[in-house]
């Protein structure tokens, strides 16, 4: 009985050293399956930054160098540390409508109706039709709305010829404009806040509605050894002098910063 014992006892310590030498390669697999994930995740994320730097070149080539829409299709980097980025997919969201959610009470929603590319060119536009919702704050009444729009000669300076505010405005509404001429028209709920605003253009009255410049979309793809990040992104389009130009054409003040010679009253 002694000796079938111990000839019992190399089977079965086969066995455990067995076992035990799948479980260290199992687990050996897993560390070494989690390293590469490790590094897997931190290429992406160095792919991701180098996108994201692509996203900003290309904004700030739009708003501080008047760089075109089409012109950052060439734009690309490479950086010491090896990862790059390339530009793709820029340009223009042409849609037939513009909508937006909420307006808080005393905010303002602009719809531009011009190219910042071409700024004297004509917006080609003769009705403008809003709609729009109570918001949350307004207890079920509607709220009270302010319209208001700067026009300029097409060709021509880009000063406002002319300045129009409407109040009291209830939904839905229409807006006349001169087709020959660039707009900036400005939308206001006073009162409380307006939900679910709406704004469609034409060109005339028997017209179905028009696609008329909207958003900008832009594309940046960033690459890091074996991995890439794209990202895409949609942004206003670009608003002239980080909002200068609206205070300026609403305002109808004149923009003069000098102690020793101040600015003339506001009309």
């Amino acid at each position: 009985m002694s000796v079938n014992a111990r000839g019992n006892i190399l089977p079965l310590a086969l066995v455990i050293m067995s076992s035990i030498l799948l479980a260290g390669i199992g687990l050996g697999i897993v560390v070494l399956d989690s390293i590469r994930r490790s590094a897997d995740t931190d290429a992406s994320m160095v792919a991701y930054y180098a996108a994201d730097a692509g996203i900003e070149r290309q904004l700030y080539d739009l708003r501080k160098k008047n760089a075109t829409i089409p012109s950052l299709a060439a734009l690309n980097a490479s950086y010491g540390n090896g990862s790059s980025w390339v530009a793709q997919s820029s340009g223009f969201l042409q849609t037939l409508a513009k909508n937006f959610s909420t307006i808080s009470k005393g905010d303002f929603q602009f719809v531009d109706l011009f190219d910042p590319d071409n700024v004297g060119l004509a917006g080609g536009v003769t009705r403008v039709d809003w709609s729009w919702e109570a918001g949350s704050d307004c207890g079920g009444g509607p709220p009270e709305v302010e319209l208001g729009y700067a026009k300029w000669l097409s060709g021509g300076s880009v000063l406002p010829q002319d300045f129009t505010i409407v109040r009291g405005l209830t939904s839905p509404q229409v807006t006349t404009l001169d087709p020959t001429k660039g707009y900036r028209l400005r939308f206001r709920p006073k009162g409380c806040a307006a939900a679910n605003l709406k704004a469609e253009v034409s060109p005339g009255v028997a017209y179905a509605p028009m696609a008329f410049p909207g958003d900008i979309t832009i594309g940046s793809t960033g690459a890091y050894k074996k991995t890439t990040q794209a990202i895409s992104v949609q942004a206003p389009r670009q608003d002239i002098l980080s909002g200068v130009f609206s205070y300026v054409i609403f305002s109808e003040c004149q923009l003069i910063k000098d102690p020793t010679n101040p600015a003339p009253p506001c009309p």
